[in-house]
């Protein structure tokens, strides 16, 4: 198997699109796209038509197919999603072959937009809060509409759920993080919704993931690596964390460049989809919970020296707020 690196990556690109779309398709480099999307990398297929920006997003080699390492399940979301009008970079090829990368590949168009960076301006498209944060709430509407790909997994219960993240808050090196994590845990399991709207969701629905072009109009909606099927009003409880200074280490919180009104984003949800969200403040909980949680694992991965990203200490400053401000929001 190829070993992956930015030039087995621009190789297997060449060769592919020499294969399968233009034989004099030349490709001189490839590079890791920003982001904590993976395994993903930018790279320009140049042939007889011009210059095509791409995206490669590959699967992690001899890793099992499941969940967000499977990254060809995404490929019949994106195709219902593009039917129902949502906007998202098209996928040019998806490929299960090892003769081209190693692994298995999903290729999309780059697109010349910019998110709405939570952290940097130099990263962040020229666009307004209240303007940005419009156009996400419509486009998740029409995200929860579209229907599941034939196919897809039942939604896992909300108990299952909450569950789920249990052996990786077992990973806390830190007391005072187990403590809090267990009562937002045992909280939320106390007040399960008993009928939540079910349906597609994103998973990591924030402004990082979501382009805009020059002209401020959304343009692609991104990174589906952990969209599923289940309760859907997560989604929104989870752009309303990450624009709550509440939820955040006060020095971050204080320069947080993209914040909202979660009733704001509320009433433009339930005016967008029909839908009452009664337990909307359940979920901002869940959110917090769920997020608190990836937060310890990936502070016991970084420190133990599995996967070192020293981003992960300063996130880590949140973990006890972020808990705390969840079991706030079941009071």
């Amino acid at each position: 198997m190829r070993a992956l690196s930015t030039r087995s990556v621009a190789e297997g690109m060449q060769a592919l699109a020499r294969a399968t779309a233009d034989p004099t398709s030349t490709v001189s480099e490839a590079w890791p796209m920003p982001g904590n999307a993976g395994l993903s990398f930018g790279c320009d297929v140049v042939d007889r038509d011009g210059t095509t920006p791409l995206v490669i997003r590959l699967a992690p080699p001899g890793v099992r197919r499941r969940g967000n390492t499977d990254v060809l399940r995404i490929v019949p979301l994106l195709d219902s999603l593009a039917a129902a009008g949502v906007p998202v970079a098209a996928v040019r090829w998806s490929v299960d072959d090892p003769r081209w990368f190693g692994t298995d590949a999903v290729v999309q168009d780059r697109l010349d937009a910019l998110p709405l960076h939570m952290a940097d301006p130099a990263l962040s498209a020229t666009v307004s809060v209240p303007h940005a944060l419009a156009q996400a709430v419509e486009v998740l509407a029409r995200i929860h509409a579209t229907p599941p790909p034939p196919g897809w997994p039942e939604p896992r219960p909300l108990a299952e759920e909450i569950d789920f993240w249990a052996p990786m808050l077992g990973r806390s090196s830190e007391p005072a993080w187990t403590d809090a994590g267990t009562a937002l845990r045992d909280a939320l399991l106390a007040g399960i919704p008993d009928d939540p709207a079910v349906g597609v969701f994103h998973g990591d629905f924030h402004t990082n993931n979501i382009l805009f072009d020059a002209d401020g109009t959304l343009a692609a909606v991104v990174d589906w690596e952990i969209s599923g099927v289940g309760a859907q009003l997560l989604d929104l409880a989870w752009l309303a964390m990450f624009t709550d200074p509440g939820c955040w280490e006060p020095a971050f919180g204080a320069r947080m460049r993209v914040t909202a009104d979660p009733a704001w984003l509320r009433e433009r949800y339930e005016t967008a989809t029909g839908r009452s969200t009664g337990t909307f403040d359940w979920f901002r909980a869940l959110a917090c919970y769920r997020f608190g949680v990836i937060t310890v694992f990936n502070v016991y991965l970084h420190r133990s020296g599995k996967r070192v990203d020293a981003t992960w200490e300063d996130r880590a400053r949140s973990i006890l707020p972020l808990l705390h401000r969840g079991l706030e929001f079941l009071r």
